[in-house]
C-alpha cells in the first residue's frame, strides 16, 4: 500500500504467529534482511551488525548476563534483571513451554558497565554463545541442532511513532551469530547485547522437561552458564497454519539494493533463501516472484511459460496455501499497446487469465490461485469503476478464482455514490482502520458466507493505542495481530513490504525506508 511506512527495520522484528480458531501457533518470525549476511557473495562488511570494533577489551569492565522473555525489546541501557517470567538470577536458569513443533523463543543479554563512543571507551569483545543438547529424565534428546542464536542489531531512531515510543537505539534486525562479537553496535558501544535464541521443539517429542546449558564465552573461554529447562507439552502443532499469510520480499528491490540484475543466478539464489525463511516459519510470499509466468505477445496473441519443476516444488513440496499472481503483471502490461479496456485489450488480457487458470486446473492446483487486483487502495470514483471493471475481466475470463482487493467490503460513508464492490470482489484485504467501524464485522461475516477469504493489514496511519510494527512499538503489539485476526474471524494478514529499500542507501543504519507523504 502507498501510504504504508514499513520500514526493513520494523520487517524484521519478531513477529509471533498466530492464533487461528482454537489453535495458537507462537512461532517467532524473524524477518529476513539478516539472511544475507550468512550468503558470501553479499558480505557482512556492509551492513557492520557484526562487527566488534576490532579492540581490546578493558580489564576492569564488569560483565553479566541474563535472560528475558521473547515479548520484550532489550534496550541499550535497560537494567539487568534478576528474575523475569523466563528468569531467575538466583538459579541462573532459563524456564520455556511449548509443544512439539513450535518454535520457543527467548533472549540472552550480556551487559557490561561501559558505554560510549569507541574513541572514547574499549568495546569488550570476543563474545560467543553456545548450547548443549537438552535431555529429559527419561533420557529423551533435543538435539542442539534445533536451537539458533542471532545477535540483534541495534538501530538509531531520530522520532518516535507514539506516545509510548522513543528516540535513541532500538533492536531490530537479526544476524545469525556466526563468529565472536563485541559491544560496538551501529556508532556507539552498548551496554546491553541482546541474543535472540530460536528453541525449535521438534515435531513429535515426547512430553517432559528438557534441560541442557546455554554456555556464553569470552576469547574462547567460558564466562557464563545458565541452566535452560523446557517444558514440552503432550502434543505437537500441525506442519501447516489454516492461517493465510502474505508477505511481501521483492526480488526487484533485492536486485536493486544488491544492484545487481533482477534475472541473475545471485538474485534468484537470494530470493528463494528469503523465501525459503518465510516458509520453514509457517508464512507465504504475497506475490510469489519465483512463480510469475513467462509472457510473450505476439500478434495479438499470448503465449505464457511456466517453470514447472519450481511449481512442483512450491505446490507439492512446501504445500502453498495460496499463489497470488497478479491480474496485470508488468511483463505484460509493457506488452500491450491498446488503450486499456478496449477490446483489444480485454481480449489479452483475458486470454493470459485463463491460460493462468488452465496451468493451475491441469495440475489441481486451481483451488489456491488468487488474481490481485492492478487498483491499490481505490479511494476515488474512478478507481472504484477501474476496479469493478478488472473484476469483471476476472469472472468473465476465468471460472471463479477469487479476485482480492486491498479495501473494506463496506461502501464509502462519505460517497456512497461510489456503489460496493459486490458481485466484482471475493477476497478482500482490509485496513487496520477500518476495522473500527461498527458494519465491518457483520460485513466480514456475509463476505465469509458468500465464499470469500478476508485479510487485513497494518499500515502507518494506525495509530497508538492501535497495534503497529513501528521499532519502538511495544513488542505484545505484534502478539496483538494474530488475536484481532481471530476475534474478526478474519483469514489471515497482509504484510505490503519487508524489502523496501529502494528509498534509502542503507536499511542497516537508517530506518525511514519508505518516504510516505504523510509523514
Amino acid at each position: 500500500m502507498k501510504n504504508q511506512v514499513l520500514t526493513f527495520a520494523q520487517s524484521l522484528l519478531r513477529v509471533g504467529l498466530y492464533s487461528c480458531k482454537s489453535i495458537v501457533l507462537k512461532t517467532t518470525i524473524f524477518l529476513f534482511g539478516f539472511i544475507a549476511i550468512s550468503i558470501g557473495s553479499f558480505g557482512q562488511v556492509q551492513t557492520g551488525a557484526l562487527d566488534d570494533g576490532a579492540v581490546s577489551k578493558s580489564e576492569d569492565v564488569a560483565i553479566s548476563v541474563w535472560a528475558a522473555p521473547a515479548e520484550q525489546k532489550v534496550r541499550p541501557e535497560d537494567r539487568v534483571e534478576t528474575s523475569n517470567l523466563v528468569w531467575t538470577k538466583e538459579e541462573k536458569k532459563i524456564t520455556v513451554a511449548g509443544a512439539g513443533n513450535e518454535h520457543v523463543p527467548f533472549q540472552v543479554v550480556i551487559t557490561t558497565s561501559v558505554s560510549g563512543s569507541p574513541r572514547q571507551v574499549k568495546a569488550p569483545n570476543g563474545f560467543f554463545i553456545e548450547v548443549s543438547d537438552l535431555i529429559s529424565d527419561q533420557g529423551n534428546k533435543i538435539s542442539k541442532e534445533n536451537v539458533n542464536f542471532y545477535l540483534q542489531h541495534y538501530i538509531m531512531l531520530y522520532a518516535t511513532s507514539s506516545p509510548v515510543g522513543a528516540t535513541g537505539y532500538w533492536p531490530d534486525a537479526l544476524a545469525p551469530i556466526k563468529i565472536p562479537f563485541g559491544m560496538n553496535a551501529h556508532y556507539h558501544v552498548v551496554q546491553n547485547r541482546p541474543i535472540w535464541v530460536d528453541l525449535l521443539i521438534p515435531p513429535g517429542t515426547t512430553k517432559g522437561k528438557y534441560a541442557g546449558t546455554i554456555t556464553v564465552t569470552q576469547d574462547g573461554k567460558p564466562f557464563e552458564t545458565m541452566v535452560v529447562e523446557v517444558n514440552v507439552y503432550n502434543f505437537s502443532l500441525p506442519d501447516e497454519t489454516p492461517l493465510i499469510t502474505y508477505m511481501n520480499v521483492s526480488r526487484g528491490q533485492l536486485a536493486g539494493f544488491y544492484n545487481k540484475s533482477s534475472d541473475s543466478d545471485e538474485i534468484e539464489k537470494l530470493t528463494q533463501t528469503y523465501y525459503d525463511k518465510l516458509y520453514s516459519n509457517r508464512m507465504e510470499p504475497w506475490f510469489n516472484d519465483m512463480l510469475t509466468p513467462g509472457v510473450e505477445v505476439k500478434g495479438g496473441k499470448v503465449e505464457l511459460s511456466f517453470d514447472h519443476d519450481r511449481y512442483l516444488y512450491y505446490m507439492n513440496k512446501l504445500n502453498t496455501k495460496r499463489v497470488l499472481l497478479h491480474a496485470l503483471p508488468g511483463n505484460l502490461r509493457r506488452q500491450i499497446t491498446a488503450e486499456p479496456f478496449s477490446n483489444e485489450y480485454n481480449q489479452i488480457v483475458k486470454s493470459y487469465l485463463s491460460q493462468v487458470e488452465a496451468y493451475f486446473k491441469k495440475h489441481d492446483w486451481q483451488d489456491r490461485l488468487v488474481f490481485n487486483s492492478p487498483v491499490d487502495e481505490p479511494r476515488s470514483l474512478e478507481e472504484y469503476e477501474e476496479t469493478r471493471k478488472w473484476g469483471t475481466l476476472v469472472k468473465e475470463s476465468t471460472s471463479g478464482v477469487p479476485f482480492l482487493i486491498t479495501r473494506t467490503p463496506v461502501p464509502p460513508k462519505n460517497n456512497p455514490e461510489w456503489g460496493t464492490f459486490q458481485g466484482y470482489v471475493d477476497n478482500y484485504s482490509i485496513h487496520g482502520n477500518h476495522l473500527n467501524g461498527p458494519e465491518v464485522k457483520r460485513v466480514i461475516e456475509k463476505e465469509k458466507a458468500r465464499g470469500g477469504e478476508l485479510t487485513w493489514y497494518i499500515s502507518c496511519d494506525q495509530r497508538y493505542p492501535q497495534p503497529n510494527y513501528f521499532i519502538d512499538a511495544p513488542a505484545m503489539d505484534l502478539v496483538m495481530v494474530p488475536w484481532i485476526t481471530a476475534r474478526y474471524d478474519m483469514d489471515g494478514i497482509l504484510y505490503w513490504a519487508i524489502n523496501w529499500w529502494s528509498q534509502t542507501s542503507n536499511p542497516w543504519l537508517d530506518a525511514n525506508t519508505f518516504h510516505s507523504v504523510i509523514l
